[in-house]
């Protein structure tokens, strides 16, 4: 997605289609004669849209209406929890028309008469927010403030209930904030964060538990989960991260960080103790970090106080950086987390990197499913051997005699007069070759000319298989099955109802579903009703 540029030479069009076939993400900002315009995209969806006292489908309308200008992609933007655009890009387009005139030249009176009633209904609202927004200082210099309906969809951050994270983490290079789980393909999250090499971490804030993912250099490190319950780590936390958030539960943040700071928490929660339970009343803390320095200890020190909880990365000694769960920022100096052990009940814990331990890292794969990275689909079956040419004769026959057929288990030869294991009268149809005379049998014993048809196996319940196939769906898109599910329940209950109807999974615009992820869903699911036929 190319980062800034002119509307002269590059169309909003075909930057429109070029961030959905690029399925980037982040926003894109246009600029004319003093208005301005921002669309928000999520994986190369246009989701969210606002400018000039208008969102959604309205504000793109009117950004596609723009004859010039200039714009500017900005990739690391932080993005909302809105979602005001309803219609698809291409019917977007059709609607602008060229330069708004619509596709018929009705369109765009048609939209402006939308818009205005809008604005009628906003100023009934709050007349004064109307009469602030058409001065022309407002119109003319656009401040930060007129940004700020941009945050908000944010009006309810969940708080896990037992009140507390697994451990604090510090802020750092903000990806994604309070993103809503909803609007995530999960793994295709993933693989984005893998394909860039990001070093951070992922947070899950639901209203029940909360969760954390270490990432470094794009591996996932290492995964928390505390549910209140109890607190899971590796491969059960990143179950329990990802069960949440495929049905919709919370919000992500997304957050880079130093990858020195990233080994440090991932110490923080694997390494053993060195020193555990020491008060701060007895503990010159100074001291003992100029202990730890001279043995060039790498790991951390946790404070944990009434005020708030204290990390000190170490790194060979040193300070990489300190923070506290009331100070996020990183800081060089530890004395931010010093001041804690002001109170005397406040305990300190030492922990220390195992050398030679490694870092093993969490198997993604194993839990999230296969995703993206150039496999759209599952491999085709293997086509049919084709017949051998007399070119290719004789190499069988040099494999024949590379691997010759055990003595021990001669390849079985017909014999129409071998008749000690299966009587004559039980044989199929005759032919004119056979010279086999047949011992005369009464007509009650005699077999049929024709074998006996097979017995019709049962129709299947149809309505076990379409809830069958409905449960597949839920397990594969989570939240964002209905329209499947929908499909699946209108289907004809028959073979070849259902046949059509899975026939069509694969065509479904999802918001924010990776199109492999349809793709693998109709394959299996084709693989599951073959089972019942």
């Amino acid at each position: 997605m190319q980062a800034k540029g002119s509307l002269a030479e590059t169309t909003l069009r075909s930057l429109l289609e070029g961030a959905q076939s690029e399925r980037a993400t982040g926003t894109l900002t246009i600029k004319n004669n003093g208005q301005s315009y921002t669309l928000y995209f999520l994986f190369g969806h246009l989701f969210h849209a606002n400018g000039e006292g208008a969102s959604g489908d309205e504000a793109v309308l009117g950004a596609l209406r723009q004859a010039g200008g200039e714009f500017a992609f900005d990739a690391k933007a932080k993005l909302p929890a809105d979602e005001t655009v309803k219609s698809t890009i291409p019917e977007l387009v059709s609607a602008a028309g060229e330069n708004g005139s619509g596709p018929s030249g009705e369109s765009a009176p048609a939209s402006e008469a939308a818009a205005a009633k809008a604005s009628e209904k906003e100023s009934a609202k709050d007349p004064d927010q109307d009469s602030a927004a058409d001065s022309p200082r407002a119109k003319a210099e656009p401040t930060p403030d007129a940004e700020a309906p941009v945050r908000r969809g944010v009006k309810h951050r969940p708080q896990p209930k037992h009140g507390r994270e697994p451990f604090p983490v510090p802020a750092g290079e903000v990806v994604y904030d309070s993103l809503k789980t909803s609007f995530v393909d999960f793994p295709r999250l993933i693989t984005t964060l893998e394909t860039e090499g990001y070093t951070g971490y992922v947070r899950l804030l639901t209203e029940g538990a909360s969760g954390l993912i270490l990432f470094k250099e794009g591996i996932a490190q290492e995964a928390i989960f505390d549910a209140g319950e109890k607190v899971a780590r590796g491969r059960e936390a990143l179950m329990d991260f990802n069960d949440e958030v495929t049905h919709g539960h919370g919000v992500l943040d997304v957050v880079g960080l130093p990858p020195e700071i990233v080994d440090g928490l991932y110490d923080l929660v694997v390494a053993k103790p060195l020193y555990t339970e020491l008060f701060a009343s007895w503990v010159d803390m100074r001291a003992l970090l100029d202990y730890l320095a001279t043995r060039k200890l790498t790991g951390s020190v946790m404070v944990t106080a009434d005020a708030g909880t204290g990390i000190v990365i170490l790194t060979e000694g040193r300070a990489t950086g300190a923070y506290t769960s009331e100070e996020r920022g990183i800081a060089g100096d530890p004395q931010v987390v010093l001041d804690l052990c002001s109170n005397p009940q406040a305990m300190i814990e030492v922990k220390a990197t195992v050398e030679g331990s490694g870092r093993p890292p969490l198997d993604v794969d194993e839990v999230v499913g296969s995703r993206g990275r150039g496999r759209t689909a599952a491999p085709p079956p293997p086509a049919p051997t084709p017949e051998p040419t007399p070119e290719a004769q004789p190499a069988l026959v040099a494999a024949a005699d590379v691997f010759p057929t055990p003595a021990s288990s001669p390849p079985p030869q017909p014999s129409l007069g071998d008749t000690t294991s299966m009587p004559t009268f039980q044989t199929q149809e005759p032919t004119t070759k056979s010279t086999v005379s047949l011992p005369a049998v009464s007509s009650a014993d005699a077999a049929p000319a024709e074998p006996a048809p097979a017995a019709s196996k049962p129709a299947p319940d149809w309505e076990a298989v379409i809830a069958d196939l409905q449960g597949m769906s839920d397990k594969s898109l989570g939240a964002r099955s209905r329209k499947v599910k929908d499909l699946l329940g209108s289907a004809e209950r028959s073979q070849s109802g259902l046949e059509q109807a899975v026939a069509q999974v694969s065509q479904i615009s999802l918001l924010f579903v990776d199109s492999a992820l349809l793709v693998k869903l109709e394959q299996d699911m084709r693989a599951r009703l073959q089972t019942y036929l």
